[in-house]
Formats: C-alpha cells, sequence, structure tokens
C-alpha cells in the first residue's frame, strides 16, 4: 500500500504503479507468509486455539515447511494484488479529482474502489486456493499441493465458481481495508514525516494504518476464511450473512476476533514492508524510465 502521491509530486505513469505495486507485494509476502498460515489455521479451529498452540501443532504435523503451505497461490496473490490494487487506486483517484469529489474522501473513495478491484478481478480465486491448501495441514491430507493441480481441482469438483467461494466477503474485507490504508497513511507519514522524509517514517506509518484496518475488519475475515475453508459437497456455510449468524450463534461475538492477533501481526509488518518497498520501487523505475527517455 502506498500514500497518495502528494500535491507537489507528479503521478507515476500507471505501469510504474503496476510493477512497484507488484514488486512490493512479492517483498511482503516473503516475510509474513508463516504469520497468515497461523492466522487462517487458528480462525478455521473452533477449539479456541491461540496463536502459538497453532504454530506448535502446525510445526508437529508439517514442520517449517507447514508455514510456507500455500506459497505459490500467497505469492501470486499478493504481488498480482499489489498491481492491480496501485493501479486501481489512482485511477480511481484521478476520476474522482475530476469529478471534483470532496478531497478529504477522495483517498478512501479511491481505496474502496480499488479494493473491490483486486477482489473481484484477483484476490478471491487466489485466497480460496491459499485457504484450502492451509486446511490441509488441519485435514491431513494433501489435495492441494501445486497450484495449478489446486484450480484443477476445485474447477472440477465445484465448477469454476468454486474458485469465486467466499467473494462477498472478500470484496468486504479488502474495499473496507484497502480504503481505510489510503486514507490513513497520508495523514500518519505526514504527521511523522521530517525533511526530507526518512524511510522509516513510512515503515511505521504503514504498520499504524495496518493495525487500524486489520482491527476494523477482522470478523469478516474470520468469515471469509470459514467459507473458503469449506471442501465438501455439503456447504455449513451458504453466504456472508448466514455465515456471520451461524458463527455468532455457535461461538459467541468472540470468535470473530479468532486470528487476529498473529493477523495484526502480519498486516502491520506488511504494510510497514509494502508502503515502504512500493515508494522504493516506485523512486527507482521512475529514475529509470526518465533515463531511458533521455536517452531516445
Amino acid at each position: 500500500m502506498a500514500a497518495a502521491p502528494s500535491a507537489k509530486k507528479q503521478k507515476p505513469h500507471w505501469t510504474v504503479s503496476f510493477l512497484a505495486g507488484f514488486a512490493s507485494g512479492a517483498t511482503e509476502v516473503s516475510v509474513t507468509m508463516p504469520l497468515d498460515t497461523v492466522k487462517t489455521f487458528t480462525q478455521v479451529n473452533r477449539t479456541g486455539m491461540g496463536p502459538l498452540a497453532g504454530a506448535s501443532q502446525i510445526y508437529q504435523l508439517k514442520g517449517f515447511p507447514g508455514f510456507y503451505f500455500g506459497l505459490p497461490a500467497v505469492l501470486l496473490q499478493v504481488a498480482g494484488k499489489g498491481a492491480i490494487r496501485f493501479t486501481a487506486y489512482e485511477q480511481f483517484k484521478l476520476g474522482l479529482q475530476m469529478a471534483n469529489a470532496p478531497p478529504a474522501s477522495v483517498d478512501f473513495l479511491a481505496g474502496v474502489g480499488a479494493g473491490f478491484a483486486e477482489a473481484f478481478l484477483w484476490t478471491t480465486p487466489t485466497e480460496r486456493l491459499k485457504v484450502l491448501r492451509q486446511n490441509d495441514i488441519k485435514s491431513g491430507q494433501n489435495r492441494y499441493s501445486g497450484l495449478i493441480g489446486s484450480a484443477r481441482t476445485v474447477a472440477t469438483e465445484h465448477g469454476i465458481t468454486g474458485l469465486y467461494a467466499g467473494i462477498g466477503a472478500t470484496g468486504i474485507r479488502q474495499a473496507s481495508g484497502v480504503g481505510v490504508r489510503f486514507a490513513l497513511y497520508g495523514r500518519v507519514k505526514a504527521a511523522l514525516t521530517t525533511d526530507p522524509p526518512e524511510m522509516w517514517q513510512s515503515a511505521l506509518a504503514g504498520g499504524i494504518t495496518g493495525c487500524a484496518s486489520t482491527l476494523l475488519n477482522n470478523p469478516i475475515d474470520v468469515i471469509k476464511s470459514r467459507i473458503e475453508a469449506q471442501d465438501g459437497a455439503v456447504k455449513e456455510y451458504t453466504g456472508t450473512f448466514q455465515a456471520f449468524r451461524a458463527i455468532l450463534r455457535e461461538e459467541g461475538a468472540i470468535a470473530f476476533y479468532k486470528g487476529v492477533i498473529p493477523r495484526l501481526a502480519k498486516i502491520s509488518i506488511g504494510q510497514a514492508i509494502t508502503f515502504t518497498a512500493y515508494e522504493t520501487y516506485s523512486d527507482v523505475l521512475v529514475h529509470l524510465f526518465q533515463r531511458k527517455m533521455a536517452t531516445l
């Protein structure tokens, strides 16, 4: 996630946003994948298992590689959604500014639009494959061992729509999270930044916005994980609102914050990395493009 460009800085070409977003997403996931695995494992487990117990059980069942179950799907997902997110954000922001939307709302609304775009275009099917792979740890099976094979299995058994299980919950999660992060990042960074700005300030601002968005939308993340983890003909959860009612009735409101500790760590660290990496990659790419143009 990157900050909205300042008024003094020219907006990057969409290819810069796309490439920098892709690279920053790949950088993030290489660090935070174990936390995501623990988060999903505790969310789909109904015994009230905490993150330390969950991490211990993952290690006992699969060893250290278990923390990277689903890595190809996650790597493809996070890098791809980063590329889509930043590109869509810039386009939505430009459209809102041209439509004279209230300036205070532009970052949030552009972020919401970018979140929905990435959810429908990319995140939902790759998140579905990731959760199924991570759920193999609990089931003891090995049905989803490869990215292409996993996609083929889901499409064969559930149809193409099986890849879009949980699309409603995923869309709400992405839109709310991305909207909040874009709305807060620029403001938090402005309060922290010295002149010239330093890298740690971008990282700290990113971590703070990651914490805020996580606390806001963890309930919808739990619902999403429950829906996506289903792998049989009989579905306990048939939709976002039905899943909400069922979880609330059977497990209480506390269940909506299962996995919040590893998710909080994962997203705060992830957003610190993503913000900083995106701005760094953007600067490098802009410099390279400018040098190339100067030689033409």
